[in-house]
């Protein structure tokens, strides 16, 4: 063990989840090797490294030595991380997530926003499927079951984006319902799209204090009151203030309307209550909703959020918040170092860098490239239309004796 790094990337990593010989007086009672701060350790690495079976995190901890030194375990049964899994207080990882992003949000405390639009919050959820029998407790209908995470995304300033909000349910649970969970008031534009179509919300926050910018369906009616001016030459189609039924309640409210197309002619139409901005400014709020959607392909792609090892509602839960702070440290990490790489780039290098000391990965990343040649261009040329020829061919016949 003398030769073991204690500055190595791994531990600067694991060390922001404050875990170091944590022990849950609750849960941890009657364990005797494995404690709840050890087997989120094992199973945020195992997230980092896409470990994606029970056999891969313990083959792992059997042959790393950093990392029977940070858990204090030097092997561990399989059976036994699964039922770990049931045990995992929900609490402490709220906690955690909590915790990690105050952090974050206090590193960027000096950021103003995106560009002059202000802070952003894309709303909405993805979901993760879960097998035919063992899910059955999260049955929704036409035999589809699963979970979802429904997220609010923070959106400091570009580049920066991560979850400062999630809320997790069955996916037989619509945006709509979980939604008011996530918003509240303040000097934050939401962003939505036709799934969080409820007029009754629509009507409430356009009377408060609460900014938004919400796409609506194509059957909305609604009734123009003032139309205002556009740009001929520019993607912008309308601008104006209409009133809008509220079927439900009876009443009516009045918001801004802006449509815009994109480049391949769709039409957009968007409601909002920020009468400080341009209509351009608008659709391009809308357009930052697609950081959500880039957050969500890259937990999926990246790290391990969409394998399950066990598939008990509380584990399921447990699996979720630690996927979700794997990925709040990997933007942490991000922020501390500062490179020209995407945290894609930077999480790739990281994993063959995880033993490795620390200003060596730092170093690395900073490296200027030793190639500055781009290479071959090549040349456009125009498309040529082949000429369809009929060849005439003889059949191929094969026979393995």
């Amino acid at each position: 063990m003398g030769n073991i790094s204690q500055n190595s990337v791994l531990r600067k990593y694991l060390q922001h989840l404050m875990l170091n010989s944590f022990r849950c007086p609750f849960a941890d009672h009657y364990a005797k090797k494995l404690t709840v701060g050890a087997a989120i350790t094992l199973f945020v690495e195992a997230q980092l490294q896409q470990r994606r079976t029970l056999s891969d995190i313990v083959l792992n901890l059997e042959t790393n030595a950093e990392l029977q030194d940070i858990t204090g375990l030097t092997t561990i049964h399989e059976s036994t991380l699964n039922r770990k899994l049931d045990t995992i207080p929900l609490a402490y990882l709220e906690w955690l997530f909590a915790e990690l992003v105050q952090e974050l949000k206090m590193r960027k405390a000096k950021a103003k926003g995106i560009k002059h639009l202000g802070t952003l919050a894309p709303v909405d959820s993805t979901s993760l499927s879960l097998p035919k029998i063992l899910g059955d407790w999260a049955f929704y209908q036409n035999k589809t079951k699963g979970v979802k995470i429904h997220t609010r995304l923070l959106s400091l300033e570009a580049g920066c984006h991560f979850p400062d909000e999630i809320v997790l349910s069955t996916i037989g649970v619509s945006d709509q319902q979980a939604v008011k969970y996530l918003v509240v008031p303040g000097e934050i534009t939401y962003i939505f799209d036709r799934g969080y179509v409820h007029y009754g919300n629509f009507r409430e926050w356009s009377e408060g204090t609460v900014l938004f910018v919400a796409r609506i369906r194509a059957k909305t009616k609604y009734t123009v009151l003032t139309e205002h001016p556009v740009s001929g030459s520019s993607h912008m189609t309308r601008d104006a203030y209409v009133e809008i039924l509220d079927k439900n309640s009876g009443q009516t409210f009045c918001v801004r309307l802006v449509q815009f197309q994109d480049k391949h002619g769709k039409i957009y139409e968007v409601i909002t209550n920020r009468q400080d901005l341009s209509a351009k400014d608008i659709s391009e709020i809308y357009r930052c909703r697609w950081q959500i959607e880039l957050f969500f392909k890259w937990i999926k792609q990246h790290l391990a959020t969409v394998t399950f090892h066990n598939h008990h509602p509380h584990a399921v839960w447990v699996q979720c918040y630690i996927g979700i702070i794997t990925a709040l440290l990997c933007q942490l990490i991000h922020l501390e170092v500062q490179p020209t790489l995407s945290v894609w780039s930077m999480l790739r290098k990281m994993r063959y860098y995880a033993m490795k000391d620390w200003d060596v990965f730092v170093e690395a990343l900073n490296r200027e490239p030793t190639r500055r040649s781009k290479g071959r261009q090549k040349i456009p040329r125009p498309a040529e239309t082949p000429v369809q020829t009929k060849e005439k061919r003889a059949t191929v016949k094969i026979i393995l004796e």
